[in-house]
């Protein structure tokens, strides 16, 4: 590999937050996740993986948000979390989920 390469891979690698290469956290039951901004999300099956910062923090972080049996819920928040995704600093994206067994809230609310 030239030095030139190895140096543009360095730099890329150290423009990656490193909440993109962590294991996100799993979301509490009772918490109310709003984030400011959203760097990146994706679904897998019935859960809602977010990145981005939460209102009044400072860091990026990655969690992760359990839905229910079928999904439905995680494919519906998917385009909130894509809006505020597209708008930063013009919505906020929220979770939450009332107790084990409840279908969890999103909202997408205006700034």
């Amino acid at each position: 590999m030239s030095s030139f390469r190895a140096l543009a891979l360095l730099a890329v690698l150290s423009l990656v937050p490193a909440s993109a290469l962590a294991e996100p956290e799993h979301s509490q039951v009772g918490v109310n996740y709003v984030f400011a901004t959203v760097d990146a999300y994706s679904t897998v099956g019935s859960s809602l993986i977010v990145t981005g910062t939460l209102v009044g923090e400072s860091n990026a972080r990655t969690i992760q948000f359990s839905g229910g049996g079928d999904g439905a819920e995680a494919s519906r928040c998917d385009r909130l979390a894509l809006l505020t995704m597209t708008r930063p600093g013009r919505f906020h994206f929220s979770w939450f989920r009332q107790a084990s067994g409840y279908i969890p809230t999103c909202t997408l609310t205006r700034q």
